[in-house]
């Protein structure tokens, strides 16, 4: 197959300022990895965070958007041996990469063999372009020693582990990648998975896995009361707070004498301060949805999240299609992650006809 020198792409040229969309050559595939033709990539909050404030590449630019990327492999590197030419792949890209090959708003991008996958009999690459980087961050939470570190499923220690024991709660269950740690959850069977989001959502999230949901729009102190009512006295150790760039709820709700874990997906330095002022037994981390942070475990995740979604543990979310480079409604797209209400994410085509 004859591939192209240049392609088309949308890129970040300015902090702070709208998208662009221009032309970079077509990247060739280094040492395990794949160059795969894009087909579809999904669009979440770190890359509105990416446009608005530079995160992960404010240093590195002009840079390209989408770390959810699914398409057909039409070239292979070295070393690679679970991949041929053709195969239909989903796969985790990188945003901190030194150049933005491994990103999505373009016609071609690099993957990381060891970070991809099969996509699934029957489903699509839409499909599986909503998976990679909400699997990952959520897998990371609850199963890698940054996180929880749960027992992963399937294994040795799981067998000899009592998940019913174990108690979690996700702060934000209704977002895309709390739905997932809902489903993680639930996968391993553990004890109570409480989650704070919207009641209009209970029974869907209790489908996914939550044991108990607490309102979101109480105050503070209804909230308090009702998780007291369901976990006593003791107050929790595991919090996942999936949305918030303040943590004074989640401070508020740990045990007072027990050890207790907070995981954040925004930045955890204020959470820190207040943890040392109050001399809380808190350790706090920020989770990231990246290669890096997801070892050693790479290559049992990958090797079992295909089967996770075919085997519907994991479910497929809802999400909204943009044909080619609409740069005014992938900006939409974008807008739509910075005012904390739900969102329906975009899969962009990157061949469709704008």
């Amino acid at each position: 197959m004859s591939l192209p020198k240049s392609q088309t792409a949308v890129f970040v040229q300015e902090i702070g300022k709208p998208l662009v969309v221009g032309t970079r050559d077509v990247p060739t595939p280094k040492s395990h990895h794949i160059l795969i033709r894009v087909q579809s990539t999904m669009l979440l909050p770190h890359d509105t965070y990416g446009r608005d404030k530079g995160l992960f590449f404010g240093d590195k630019l002009p840079y390209i958007l989408g770390t959810n990327i699914a398409g057909t492999v039409v070239s292979v590197g070295s070393g690679v041996e679970n991949f041929i030419l053709g195969d239909e792949v989903f796969g985790l890209g990188s945003p901190i990469s030194p150049a933005p090959d491994e990103c999505g708003l373009q016609q071609y991008a690099l993957l990381d063999a060891d970070c991809s996958a099969k996509i699934p009999p029957g489903y699509d690459f839409d499909q599986m372009a909503s998976i990679p980087v909400n699997a990952t961050t959520s897998f990371v939470a609850l199963f890698n020693e940054k996180g929880f570190g749960f027992p992963i499923p399937g294994s040795k220690k799981e067998a000899e582990w009592d998940p019913k024991s174990e108690t979690i709660l996700v702060i934000g269950g209704g977002s895309n990648v709390g739905k997932i740690a809902l489903q993680f959850g639930k996968l391993i069977g553990l004890g109570k998975i409480l989650t704070i989001a919207s009641a209009s959502n209970t029974s869907a999230l209790k489908e996914l896995g939550a044991t108990h949901v607490i309102d979101r729009h109480q105050t503070s102190l209804e909230i308090q009361a009702q998780i007291k009512d369901i976990v006593g006295s003791e107050g929790l150790s595991k919090i996942y707070d999936c949305v918030s760039w303040e943590h004074d709820i989640a401070l508020s709700l740990f045990s007072p004498d027990k050890p207790g874990i907070l995981l954040g997906l925004h930045v955890v330095d204020e959470a820190k301060k207040t943890i040392a002022e109050r001399k809380l037994n808190v350790k706090a981390t920020m989770m990231l949805g990246i290669s890096s942070f997801m070892q050693p475990h790479t290559k049992v995740f990958w090797d079992s999240l295909p089967s996770w979604v075919a085997n519907g543990d994991l479910v497929i979310g809802k999400y909204k299609a943009i044909e080619g480079f609409n740069l005014s409604a992938i900006e939409e797209g974008l807008d739509l992650y910075r005012d904390g209400n739900p969102v329906t994410p975009v899969v962009v085509h990157p061949w469709g006809t704008a």
